[in-house]
């Protein structure tokens, strides 16, 4: 592995990572807020569009483990640039999408990009850690949120102003060429020749899986149910009820960004299993009481308690002794994002037979189950 780099370069290999994340979230927030207007041009249903969507998520988990053995051949600044290239070149297929085959099949290879971006990025994020000797990626976690948040506002002003998806969508795949084009030149350098190939999830990694399953798939759940919770089972109007969604959201972000100082007082087991149970609490209020200020103010804590489960545990991942960064990231965010994938359908399945208040127990239990196990799965001592 090739770490050596000039002091003098560090910073700006730090900002790199910071902007490959927010670029990131950037992409995810324009197109978010374009899914409705896509919708209406592809005259497709919410079935078929849920199915549609569900192409991008099932592209990201199809692709991780071979995104990160290639991070590992070809170096994860190498990755993380033509990724976010990939997905560029992407965007104006999905905004020009007409049918479903067509939004279904760019929305695959998007997601294939995006998996291995996910898995690049946050290798170079632990490799900027061990070059710079602080802890950055509860941070960097953060700035995705950021970006997210940027790219949601950005795209919301392009639809007050009329503009279509497809010319949108083409400006932004121009920009973020090039601005992955900057990223391969200002990346930390990562590569570890001594990689050999795929590598099934053992040992502590299957821990570190389960612990990203859980959070994965409660955060989904929060993001796909928590709206639906306020406008349903609540009885709040729908702009109250996105008002849970934004505190889950928010708090999140906010915890992300002290996350990194928190990890170096706690250590990783007591910071995810404290959070673990905060966001069981939270989402507990939120359920027993139904109320629309305490199920706010629940979703918040949520998003406070799961906001550092992430990244902590692909720090963990990627500190893995004698595997790659770029592997044991994969290997874990696999597992995570399956979880993120199945989540939110168990969750509806079960409602459709009860309610969605008593699945939504279901994540209770779970983050229960985490903050229990974290301190087996992330042994280790806070950071000097």
């Amino acid at each position: 592995m090739n770490l050596s780099v000039p002091r003098a370069s560090v910073r700006t290999q730090t900002a790199a990572v910071f902007a490959a994340f927010a670029l990131n979230g950037f992409s995810f927030g324009m197109w978010a807020v374009r899914i409705p207007a896509i919708k209406a041009q592809t005259g497709l249903d919410d079935a078929g569009l849920g199915f549609a969507l569900l192409a991008a998520s099932l592209g990201a988990v199809l692709t991780m483990f071979a995104g990160g053995w290639l991070g590992s051949r070809l170096g994860s600044h190498v990755m993380t640039s033509v990724s976010l290239a990939g997905c560029a070149v992407m965007l104006p297929f999905m905004g020009g999408a007409w049918n479903y085959a067509s939004l279904t099949l760019s929305l695959l290879v998007f997601g294939m990009f995006q998996g291995t971006m996910d898995v690049s990025m946050n290798a170079n994020g632990v490799a900027v850690e061990h070059v710079g000797s602080r802890a950055i990626m509860s941070k960097l976690h953060g700035s995705w949120s950021i970006g997210q948040f940027v790219g949601a506002f950005v795209s919301a002003q392009v639809v007050a102003a009329g503009i279509a998806p497809f010319p949108q969508f083409s400006v932004e795949a121009v920009l973020l060429l090039g601005a992955a084009v900057v990223l391969r030149w200002a990346l930390l350098p990562d590569r570890h020749v001594e990689s050999g190939g795929f590598r099934r999830p053992s040992g502590p990694l299957v821990l570190l899986g389960a612990i990203a399953l859980i959070g994965l798939m409660a955060e989904g759940s929060a993001y796909d149910w928590g709206g639906l919770f306020m406008h349903g089972t609540v009885g709040t109007s729908e702009a109250t009820a996105g008002y849970a969604v934004a505190a889950f959201g928010a708090c999140m972000a906010v915890a992300r960004l002290a996350g990194d100082r928190l990890y170096a007082v706690l250590g990783a087991a007591r910071l995810v299993g404290g959070g673990a149970l905060l966001s069981a609490a939270g989402l507990g209020l939120a359920l027993a009481l139904a109320k629309p200020s305490a199920a706010i103010f629940g979703f918040g804590l949520m998003g406070a308690g799961l906001g550092a489960v992430v990244p902590t545990t692909f720090r963990a991942a990627g500190a893995q002794p004698g595997i790659p960064a770029s592997v044991g990231i994969a290997a874990v965010s696999t597992v995570g994002y399956a979880g993120g994938l199945i989540g939110p359908a168990i969750i509806g399945s079960v409602a459709q037979t009860t309610a969605l208040r008593t699945a939504l127990v279901i994540d209770v239990v779970l983050l229960v189950v985490l903050a229990l196990g974290s301190r087996v799965a992330l042994r280790s001592r806070p950071a000097a």
